[in-house]
């Protein structure tokens, strides 16, 4: 997917929210809003968003001095999580569905993200989660390849969000599991040691993508990663940020998100073809790469 005229404004926006997490000095913030803003026309539109991103955030930590800005915002977003996971967790064990309902709670658990918003409310999405119908929802297909998959990549997105793909993964039996985080710090992506934190390994091997891209641009992750991603017979991917870098790919993907843009929105109508309504944000979408 890639890069739209309207995604300069957006990555504009993020980094006056960025400056002010990085630094608290009004004078380095105002650099720093500067020198992007001077970057962002020479940013390739031919590449994602995310790969774009990669530029301008790294700019950031280089002027701010402060190479993970989000740190403390990712801890704060595992601890949240790690809090509601036993009330998710009652409700998964509840349902007459529960891989179904913990696909729904993973869905629901991408809002969680600093890059396209700053305000979300995590505890309503989880409570209204259930009673709301994805847009796209190809779940039954989702199952059947599951159940014939032996070896699964499952493409984490954020921090927090990966105590809800941890109950997803550890109802996923007698399958060989590989959950790719980042290598280096971007936004509130989750890094192997988030993904340690929130007890994942207990379910699965982590590795990193060798990226500190805010998705999935195969080009530039490690050869060890793309290996993996080859020889996966089924790949889950979370969130916008690996849906835009990813859905051009050829490969057996299911793209599970919550949409927060409309170029994002738009895309995956394409993608879709015929649909009895459009995609909008707000809207959790599981969708079969075709």
């Amino acid at each position: 997917m890639r890069t739209s005229l309207d995604c300069l404004p957006c990555l504009l926006r993020q980094t006056v929210d960025t400056a002010r997490i990085a630094n608290d000095s009004e004078e380095l913030q105002k650099e720093i809003v500067h020198n992007i803003a001077l970057l962002l026309p020479e940013l390739n539109l031919e590449l994602s968003p995310p790969e774009n991103a990669i530029r301008v955030y790294n700019l950031i930590s280089e002027i701010s001095g402060n190479s993970d800005p989000f740190k403390e915002i990712k801890k704060q977003s595992n601890a949240l999580s790690i809090n509601l996971r036993p009330r998710v967790l009652e409700k998964i064990e509840a349902s007459s569905d529960p891989l179904q309902t913990a696909t729904k709670f993973s869905m629901a658990g991408n809002i969680i993200d600093y890059g396209s918003q700053q305000s979300f409310d995590v505890h309503d999405t989880i409570d209204k989660c259930l009673t709301i119908e994805p847009a796209i929802n190809h779940f039954d297909q989702l199952a059947l390849d599951i159940e014939k998959a032996e070896t699964i990549l499952y493409l984490a997105d954020n921090s927090g969000e990966i105590v809800f793909d941890e109950l997803l993964i550890r109802l996923i039996r007698n399958k060989k599991i590989i959950l790719a985080v980042k290598e280096g710090p971007i936004l509130n992506d989750a890094l192997v040691e988030d993904a340690v934190a929130c007890g994942l390994d207990k379910y699965c091997k982590i590795i990193s993508n060798g990226t500190n891209c805010p998705g999935t641009p195969l080009r530039i992750c490690s050869p060890d990663f793309q290996k993996v991603f080859r020889n996966a017979d089924l790949i889950i991917s979370k969130g916008q940020g690996n849906f835009e870098t990813l859905s051009d790919a050829e490969a057996p993907i299911y793209f599970l998100l919550t949409v927060k843009c409309r170029i994002v929105a738009e895309r995956i109508c394409e993608l879709a073809g015929t649909m009895s309504r459009p995609v909008t944000n707000g809207d959790m979408v599981l969708m079969k790469k075709n």
